[in-house]
């Protein structure tokens, strides 16, 4: 028997640019995991990855059929407004095989009936957490030639038994390195699975089904290490846990150990934590075990922003884990919601004030992120559900599963429509620098000029920083013409400093 599994097509659209991952970053590691539990079930296992495919369906159903699978599996997720050409490859698919045609990971679990009814060849989904109901559909349907009722699968026309989630991670097997991520130098681990926080815009928690973090001992992860790095050239390790670090005494000690073992590898590290798991001693332990970045989801510089998304953290924690980041000398990566949908303009002004204090908008890149990240709505979200209710969400029918909402505050709103055009003039010109840097072989900032002068990051930063003051206080306060005038004025003077060079 057979199982092929596929990453569906997800091109990036020029709206999408400036928007947060569309899955969490633990999401990568779920083909893996399937494929494995495929052959420890005896199936052999194939994977085609389409992520970054054209979008020639026919092309891609072909390359699927030519498997002969007796069960396709698709990993999908959310694909950025193409869903109706995931529909069209899944019809195709049909038309060509009679094999049952299912869906898992962190989209279809969100979207489940719907989805159903959208992708109407589709036979079932595997809801949240799926290796253990995969690993019994597969001899299931060995013995019985169907897919039938398991606990965590929703079949067409059928009621969904959730599955209880994995206590003990050790019973997952090693997931195999596909698709693109074998295109990485890093190698993605996951040490632990869940959080144990309730920020109303994550989807964790609505995956998984509960509010628990479950970890996995030190010695697992050892044995990982020794078997993956061992598959591909590696040159860092990336831990993909929501929170890698916990509280408690426990906690910690498991981390140092983590590290140590990270350390014998001879490879750097980063991991993903929340600012409240900080404190001095555990950041230099990390740093001194080749910990070179950490990515803190601090969201907003703001005591009221921060209470109304349930993020459970101070502005003050905020600032002390940025310090104790910068102090440590590992790099530091943001993630940050400038407009989330009850801002107001007072808010936007405080944050930026905020993000100036912890000089954290110094370099245009970072700062073109933290000006303009937007929540968003994704189908299935308590965001969504929220919103609905509220008769704030704002549809699109080209993006059936993801939305745009009403602001509260209508001031905030016109700010991030600007810097949403604004951070796309900006994003194009970037494209068209990495473009032509590549080609030439130059400095990331060589090959464009703007009047004349060669392209200036800090000048551009200047501008960004400028064009977000500007629109905050032209906001409510100058009519819709004059704020018109304004916006065209700053993208124009965007688009002028990335003028392409004739050498």
């Amino acid at each position: 028997m057979k199982i092929v599994i596929i990453e569906n097509p997800r091109p990036l659209t020029v709206e999408h640019y400036n928007d947060v991952a569309n899955a969490p970053l633990s999401a990568s590691l779920n083909s893996g995991y399937a494929l494995a539990v495929s052959r420890l079930a005896g199936w052999d296992a194939v994977h085609l990855d389409f992520t970054s495919h054209d979008g020639e369906v026919i092309a891609m159903a072909e390359r699927i059929l030519a498997e002969e699978g007796d069960l396709i599996l698709l990993h999908w997720v959310y694909a950025w407004g193409h869903d109706a050409l995931v529909c069209d490859l899944l019809e195709r698919v049909r038309q060509g095989s009679s094999a049952p045609l299912g869906v898992f990971g962190i989209f279809p679990t969100l979207a489940g009936k719907h989805l159903l009814r959208y992708a109407a060849r589709l036979d079932f989904i595997l809801h949240g957490e799926f290796e253990e109901t995969l690993a019994l559909l597969l001899p299931d349907i060995v013995a019985t030639g169907r897919v039938r009722p398991l606990p965590g699968l929703l079949l067409r026309g059928g009621v969904l038994t959730p599955r209880p989630v994995l206590d003990d991670l050790e019973r997952l097997p090693l997931p195999d390195d596909v698709g693109n991520n074998r295109n990485y130098p890093s190698l993605n681990i996951a040490a632990s699975r869940g959080c144990f926080g309730r920020c109303g815009f994550c989807f964790i928690r609505s995956y998984y089904g509960c509010s628990r973090r479950r970890v996995r001992q030190p010695a697992s992860l050892e044995r990982e290490l020794d078997t993956r790095l061992t598959r591909r050239d590696i040159r860092s390790i990336y831990f993909v846990d929501p929170t890698f670090i916990g509280h408690g005494g426990t906690e910690r000690k498991r981390v140092s150990e983590i590290a140590r073992i990270a350390h014998r590898t001879g490879l750097p590290f980063g991991f993903e934590t929340r600012v409240d798991t900080l404190d001095e001693r555990i950041m230099a332990e990390l740093a001194a075990s080749g910990a070179e970045s950490v990515f803190l989801g601090i969201e907003s510089g703001c005591d009221s922003v921060l209470q109304r998304i349930g993020k459970r953290i101070s502005a003050d924690q905020v600032r002390q884990g940025v310090r104790m980041v910068r102090n440590s000398g590992v790099r530091l990566n943001l993630g940050f919601i400038m407009f989330e949908p009850d801002t107001t303009l007072e808010e936007l002004e405080a944050n930026y004030a905020f993000l100036e204090e912890m000089e954290l908008l110094d370099h245009h890149e970072l700062t073109a992120n933290l000006l303009y990240h937007n929540q968003i709505v994704l189908f299935g979200s308590i965001a969504w559900r929220r919103f609905s209710r509220e008769k704030r969400l704002l549809l699109d029918a080209r993006l059936p599963f993801e939305a745009r909402y009403r602001f509260r505050d209508e001031r905030a709103g016109v700010v991030c429509a600007a810097m949403g055009r604004l951070s796309a003039e900006y994003f194009r010109g970037m494209d068209r620098v990495r473009g032509r840097n590549s080609a030439s072989g130059r400095g990331e900032d060589c090959g464009i000029v703007e009047q004349g002068e060669l392209f200036s990051p800090g000048r551009v930063n200047e501008l960004l920083k400028e064009a977000f003051r500007s629109y905050c206080a032209a906001a409510g306060r100058v009519t819709k013409d004059r704020f018109a005038d304004l916006d065209g004025q700053y993208r124009q003077s965007v688009r002028e400093m990335f003028v392409p060079v004739r050498l």
